[in-house]
């Protein structure tokens, strides 16, 4: 397995750098990437300046290598041979995404929050955007509190194809981890759904909810919950709320104390790649844990 970590030389990419470490086996392959932006250094009131400036912006490169290096070595107790480093210059997240393709990574690990001051406050910035736009599985790594220790793995599934992968990879993790898994499906409580639902349990399109209805379609969504991990050889707790999909995956994460959170998205390539869609970019931006995202690769399209 090639694993690609990124880092800012921040805390939370000191994170992401030990759990890619952790996630190594003997055999894996990994190696860090660090992006500096591009600078233009131009004072021409000041040419003397300027060029000093310049010298200065050529030596960053090897500058930042040498930093990567000696961080990944304090924080991991790798050797210098063990691990590769790329440094990479651009806008952030296309760099890492596209370091991750050309590296053909089977996995990019992020800090939830890799840059520091008030611009990057909030997520919504780097780790959502490699996410978005990386072709392969994304960690968006966080720090796991001791009540975590012993936590299952949380997978969401909508029940669709593209979402088939987070189960199968859930599997995967837990047993890997040695943890329970709890998968969650949210029966959505809009009006809409509510009576379409409704319609398919009584062969007709009703214009009032039906007593029970709800409960029925949590039957349903159960029944077909369990199937799914059944065909996922998936041994574990089969959830099913009513709501919001990215808010009952974080509350079961939140409540059952979970190690992971697992979700997928659908991966187009090419001009057709599609947004990671608002769940999963919810659920990467609120767990309280690290979330995995796995990718549906639509092969109809991947050649646009």
């Amino acid at each position: 397995m090639k694993i690609l970590v990124a880092t800012d030389l921040s805390a939370p990419s000191d994170e992401a750098v030990r759990q890619a470490h952790a996630r190594a086996k003997p055999g894996d392959q990994l190696a860090v990437v660090h992006v500096i932006p591009n600078l233009q250094p131009v004072a021409p009131l000041f040419p003397q300046s300027t060029q000093q400036t310049i010298l200065d912006v050529a030596a960053l490169p090897a500058r930042a290598e040498e930093a990567v290096r000696d961080r990944v070595a304090e924080l991991t107790g790798r050797s210098d041979d063990a691990f590769e480093v790329f440094i990479e210059q651009g806008v952030d997240y296309a760099e890492v995404a596209r370091r991750a393709a050309a590296w053909h990574a089977d996995l990019v690990v992020i800090g939830s929050r890799g840059s520091t001051g008030l611009e990057r406050v909030l997520l919504g910035s780097v780790a959502e955007r490699v996410a978005r736009y990386a072709t392969c599985p994304v960690l968006v790594a966080r720090h796991v509190p001791d009540a975590s220790a012993k936590g299952p793995v949380v997978a969401a599934t909508d029940l669709s194809d593209p979402s088939l992968p987070a189960l199968e990879a859930a599997v995967r993790e837990a047993s890997h981890l040695g943890a329970p898994l709890v998968a969650v499906h949210a029966v959505d409580a809009g009006p809409t759904n509510l009576l379409y639902g409704a319609g398919l349990l009584t062969g007709t399109v009703p214009f009032a909810l039906l007593p029970g209805v709800i409960d029925q379609l949590k039957s349903a969504a159960k029944a077909a919950l369990t199937e799914a991990m059944d065909t996922a050889k998936a041994s574990g707790e089969a959830r099913v709320d009513v709501g919001d999909a990215a808010a009952a995956v974080v509350r079961a994460a939140i409540e059952s104390h979970a190690r992971l959170v697992v979700v997928a998205t659908h991966g187009r390539t090419g001009l057709r790649r599609v947004a990671m869609g608002s769940v999963a970019e919810a659920i990467v931006r609120t767990a309280p844990c690290p979330v995995l995202v796995t990718r549906h690769v639509d092969h109809a399209h991947s050649s646009h």
